[in-house]
């Protein structure tokens, strides 16, 4: 297959991609190199790929998996020694597309997938939650597909579930670039995107394909409208019935619309939940006052929801105890989410395990960067757990050493 005729390098973003893709594969055979070292073989041939085009060539490593698979703790080291500082030095939203870009590259080579999805399977016992399988305990977080558009690939790297969006019917352009920051200091990461996504149709498309039974699927979803409570009933029915094919469950997060709107918003859902049998979880923010859980909790029992998601992203920037304070100001506004959250999700987690009903499912996610984390969150009362910026400090293989320790 050319990949020019699928659009993947077209234009002058193309041309980004493809030196983004050579400058890449420039680091991981560098990191494999030096993993190569006194315990893995490597039979290296010369392949051209893209053949059409005559370049871009490419070292061919035939890695033994089983060989491999006893190396995650030095690519663990790799990947924070040599990738992670590489792909630092570039922004934050420019480098998450060109990775996507490149997972749809990926997606073309089935050897290459097999390869992946062996090494980083994890193994764990499924858990299972009313009608669902979750393969294993950790998921990926909304926010870091918010189109939809790679989470299959993604799923070969270990995770149980994955959740997209969020997704309202019309495109949201979102805020003025740049608009997410890392804090490495403190394993942070401050976004203030402002829900950007490609809108209902695009996401529709995207998700059929959808790979029944490989994985668990969520599906973050808002309105375009959150002070127009009939306009809001209309978006969430109606994203709510449109992705239903394919979406396991939904999440709504607190505090995206009034209380008053939500309220109608979940009277409308009723009729289509009790026909479609998809579960509905509120994601909280991690700011929510633990004396306000009473009433969330109270709110949730009366309009059935089936679960929570603790937490979103924190505005408290007292939590940011490691960066300099001139690094915060110059990141300026926006919601900070990885470790400095970790305690915030904890308490409203063990605060959702004591007084929520018994059958919701909670899902941990916020500060959950290694299995420590992970742990506490388990501890904590939470059956599941979410990542997002752990997979960016840590690395993909985060997935596989959390799920193999929960």
């Amino acid at each position: 297959m050319c990949f020019r005729e699928t659009g993947v390098w077209g234009g002058n973003w193309g041309g980004n991609v493809f030196a983004f893709g050579r400058k890449l594969f420039d680091v991981l055979s560098e990191t494999l190199r030096r993993l190569a070292v006194n315990s893995l073989a490597f039979e290296r041939k010369r392949t051209c790929v893209w053949r059409s085009q005559g370049f871009f060539f490419m070292t061919k490593i035939q890695i033994d998996v089983v060989l491999l698979c006893h190396e995650t703790k030095n690519i663990m080291i790799m990947y924070k020694s040599i990738l992670r500082p590489w792909l630092f030095r570039m922004d934050a939203e420019k480098i998450h597309g060109q990775i996507v870009a490149l997972l749809h590259v990926y997606r073309h080579f089935p050897p290459v997938k097999c390869l992946l999805r062996a090494f980083y399977r994890p193994k764990a016992t499924p858990f299972q939650w009313r009608n669902l399988t979750f393969a294993n305990r950790v998921g990926l977080s909304a926010g870091f597909d918010k189109e939809a558009n790679c989470f299959d690939e993604l799923s070969d790297l270990g995770f149980g579930f994955l959740e997209v969006g969020t997704v309202t019917p019309e495109k949201v352009a979102g805020n003025p670039f740049p608009r997410i920051f890392r804090l490495p200091e403190d394993h942070a990461l401050v976004s203030r995107t402002g829900f950007n996504n490609p809108g209902k149709e695009v996401v529709l498309k995207n998700l059929q394909r959808k790979r029944d039974g490989k994985y668990i699927l969520g599906v973050n979803i808002n309105t375009n409208a959150p002070t127009d409570a009939e306009r809001a009933v209309t978006d969430i029915t109606d994203l709510y019935e449109t992705f239903s094919a394919y979406a396991d469950y939904y999440t709504i997060n607190w505090g995206s619309m009034t209380p008053e709107i939500l309220t109608d918003v979940l009277t409308a859902l009723e009729s289509y939940k009790q026909r479609l049998h998809r579960p509905v979880f509120l994601k909280l923010p991690a700011d929510v006052p633990v004396e306000k859980l009473d009433a969330v909790i109270e709110f949730a029992k009366v309009h059935h929801i089936d679960g929570f998601i603790a937490t979103g992203p924190t505005q408290d920037r007292s939590l940011l105890i490691h960066s300099a304070q001139a690094e915060v100001e110059r990141v300026g506004a926006g919601g900070i989410s990885g470790l400095p959250v970790i305690h915030k999700s904890l308490e409203v987690m063990k605060y959702l395990s004591a007084h929520a009903p018994k059958d919701m499912l909670l899902i941990g996610a916020g500060g959950v960067m290694t299995p420590f984390e992970a742990k506490a969150m388990r501890n904590a009362g939470a059956h599941l757990v979410q990542v997002y910026s752990a997979f960016i400090y840590e690395g993909p293989g985060v997935v596989k050493r959390i799920a193999e320790k929960i």
